[in-house]
């Protein structure tokens, strides 16, 4: 008798779409307490490993590398050791997959590699793939990134986020013409819950890459990540001071963990769109203090120079 094929749910979207968010609120939904978890990310030092790691007992990390291009075989692989591990009960037993790509991964080699590499084959089955669209920024990043619009493209379901901070009915609307296979949903504060969003992928069907597909996968996205360590603990007005230092038009994503000098740890984050920086309370295992910058090699009227911190 054939082995039932173990569920892989993909989470895609450009940076800053909300898409960790999500998935912070999802893992912690009954149905997927025993879910195995694979975080890619751009740069030298993982954030979303961490934050996703709160809500379940272990996550495998990808990273410097987008499993679109150069980081692919890195997870064939984190597939495969799950496997292995799974079958030798030296982890335990998971019902489903869930990975998070990087904010600049063309989800379309992932998808393929379900159905064209054996051992991902015969193993697991692509269940669904979800993208994050944020309702702030989305329509000038489909505009400006071939990278967001095959995100779309390529989901089965559609979920415009941040909807609390702007109003998505027009960004349905483009999301309807690029996609009109897709099942679309507007959340506000990550309001959707993982059932309805399950629920949302298995109405539409199954997802599969969007022809024509490319032959050549560009390996920087047209960005470049740069990580700033910040081992010493700051004060606000130091942290300020950091940060216009970092300001600039390219600059795309920030987001990092520092200590304060009262010995708190913070998780700092903002995006393009955003008004405010985020900066909330950091639990969790620590990574290396500092601030992982993405930005835009072109396209620089894309962002906006980012406000003072906002506690």
């Amino acid at each position: 008798m054939k082995a039932t094929r173990i569920p892989v749910w993909l989470m895609t979207g450009y940076l800053g779409s909300g898409k960790t968010t999500l998935l912070r609120s999802w893992l912690r939904d009954a149905a997927l307490q025993d879910a195995a978890l694979i975080v890619n990310e751009i740069g030298e030092v993982g954030l979303d490993d961490k934050l996703l790691g709160q809500a379940v007992d272990s996550a495998s990390l990808i990273s410097s590398a987008c499993i679109c291009c150069t980081g692919l075989p890195g997870l064939q692989d984190a597939l495969e050791n799950l496997w292995w591990d799974r079958l030798h009960r030296r982890r335990p037993a998971y019902g489903s997959v869930v990975i998070e790509t990087t904010g600049l991964a063309d989800p379309r080699s992932v998808i393929d590699a379900f159905e064209t590499v054996p051992v991902l084959r015969e193993r697991y089955r692509l269940a669904g793939v979800f993208t994050a669209v944020s309702a702030v920024a989305g329509l000038d990043l489909i505009e400006a990134h071939p990278e967001a619009v095959a995100q779309v493209s390529a989901a089965n379901a559609l979920i415009v986020t941040k909807c609390d901070r702007a109003d998505g009915a027009a960004l349905e609307r483009i999301l309807r013409q690029l996609n009109p296979r897709a099942e679309i949903v507007l959340s506000r504060n990550a309001s959707l819950g993982w059932p309805s969003a399950m629920a949302m992928a298995n109405a539409a069907g199954r997802p599969t890459p969007t022809p024509p597909w490319r032959a050549h996968v560009p390996t920087d996205h047209g960005t470049s990540a740069h990580f700033v360590p910040l081992d010493a603990p700051l004060t606000l007005a130091a942290l300020n001071a950091q940060v216009d230092a970092l300001q600039g038009d390219t600059l795309l994503r920030l987001k990092g963990v520092i200590r304060l000098d009262d010995g708190a740890l913070r998780d700092v984050q903002w995006s393009v769109g955003d008004r405010d920086i985020a900066v909330a309370p950091f639990a969790g295992d620590v990574p290396r203090l500092g601030l992982t910058c993405i930005r835009a090699l072109e396209n620089p009227a894309l962002t906006t120079k980012p406000p003072p911190f906002v506690f």
